[in-house]
This record gives C-alpha cells, structure tokens and sequence, in this order.
C-alpha cells in the first residue's frame, strides 16, 4: 500500500510498513541505535496503539483512516543550536501540502499544523547529539487525512475539510515530496533564513491577535517573532511589553 519514492533526493527511497505497531518513533528509534539504516528511510503504519506526542500526550487515529509514520533523518549539517531550524522545515513542509487542500493552513507553533482553525497534524522530533552536532533524527509525523470523527472538538481531518476521500498512499507520496523539498532548503545554509521567514509568516498569531494562558493568566497578544533556539515571543496586547516563553509554558486557548 505504502511504497517507495523515487522522486525525491532522499525521503522516501525506502519504506518499511507494518499493519499495525505500538509507536512508529520507537520502531524507527531501534532502527537508528541497530545502525541498519539509510537516510530518509520511512516506518509507517496503518494502526499504531501507543502513539506519543508533544509533552507527554497520546496521538490518537483511527486504524486506517490518516498517515502515521516517522522519517529517520541525519541532519548532521546542523549545529546544535540551530536544531529548531529542523522542526521549522518539518512543519512548513506538512503545511504546504495541507494548503493543497485548504487554503486556510497555519503552523501553530512549536510544529502542529492546522486547517481552518482545527488541527490536522501532529510532530515529534526526537533528536539524538552527537558533541555540537545532531547524529540522527526521529520525526514522528501524524495527518489527519479521511477521519471524520474525533473526540476532541479541536481535532479534523483534510477530509472532513473539504468532504472528500483520499488514497493514502498517494496522499503520502505527496506528502513526501514536500517533506524532501524542504529538507533540501535545510541541508542549503543559505536558505536558513528564508526557512526562518516562511516559517514566521505562516505561524497561527502572526499579525492577528490569539489568546493564550500563561502561568493561570489569560493574555491576549500578536507573535512577535521565534529566537533561533525554537522560543517564542509574544507581543502582549493587554498590558504592552513583550513574553518570551518556552515549550510547555504556555497553553492556547481556542477563539
């Protein structure tokens, strides 16, 4: 169902699929420490039962029905404190081919992406260091494609956005290309800050007032812009001045 790209100049080359799995970001992770390996290889699966993602929480899709697969990178080229610029592509790349869609697709930051105001996508990069460099990548990867369902109200699908149905493994396959296209901006130093730039013109806040809660306060404010190390700066409205705050220091709150 899942099978190889050609295409692309190094995501997707080789595919190992399993019907189903507890975590793809685990099996891709065994892969990595066992060495056996190329860059690019892709662990996808139809059912995956303990699916992890940002700060401890659970991914959850129906068997079947979405993309769920980790990409096993070797960014090698990126020192280590500009490993946000990793997470960056990832998401602009899984927006791109979301705005194929739905024209109204935003990166919400650190790297979810969303349609129309729900989210769609889902990412878990776990990187490993190696002294001042990254030795190896996990990207973990969820897109809600055909699913129609969801518990979560804030939850939706690409399908459900435009109420059409999908062939995963083309949906993948263009996905990849995405993917690879970005990646080979990254692997380019000199398209970092064109990277940096897309990545901020497309993030949910910019230029437009979002709400947010932080330390049991609710604020309201604009992103200013995103420090290299991945923090985000938020220009406060109701009370002027700016907050710059990290990964699990604040929780957004739906319009």
């Amino acid at each position: 169902m899942y099978n190889s790209i050609q295409d692309t100049l190094i995501i997707g080359k080789k595919v190992i699929y399993l019907p189903t799995c507890h975590s793809t970001n685990d099996i891709a992770a065994e892969i990595v420490h066992a060495g056996l390996f190329d860059e690019g290889t892709i662990v996808i699966t139809d059912n995956q039962v303990k699916g992890r993602g940002q700060r401890g929480t659970e991914w959850v899709a129906n068997p079947g029905q979405n993309l769920t697969f980790s990409v096993i990178l070797t960014p090698g080229f990126l020192p280590v404190g500009d490993q946000f610029l990793l997470s960056q592509a990832v998401a602009l790349g899984i927006r791109a081919y979301a705005a194929r869609y739905v024209s109204d697709s935003k990166v919400k930051w650190p790297n979810d992406v969303q349609v129309n105001g729900k989210k769609v996508c889902g990412v878990l990069i776990e990187n490993s260091i190696q002294g001042s460099r990254i030795s190896s990548s996990v990207i973990g990867i969820g897109v809600n494609v055909n699913q129609t369902v969801f518990s979560n109200g804030y939850a939706t699908s690409i399908g459900k956005e435009t109420g059409r149905q999908f062939v995963l493994g083309e949906e993948f396959h263009k996905l990849l290309r995405r993917l690879d296209a970005f990646y080979a901006d990254l692997k380019s130093k000199t398209l970092h800050e064109r990277i940096r730039a897309d990545y901020l013109t497309n993030l949910y806040g910019y230029g437009h007032p979002v709400r947010f809660k932080h330390k049991n306060r609710v604020l309201e404010g604009t992103v200013s812009h995103v420090t290299q190390q991945g923090r985000l700066v938020m220009q406060l409205l109701s009370e002027g001045g700016t907050l710059e705050v990290g990964l699990k220091e604040i929780e957004w709150l739906r319009d």
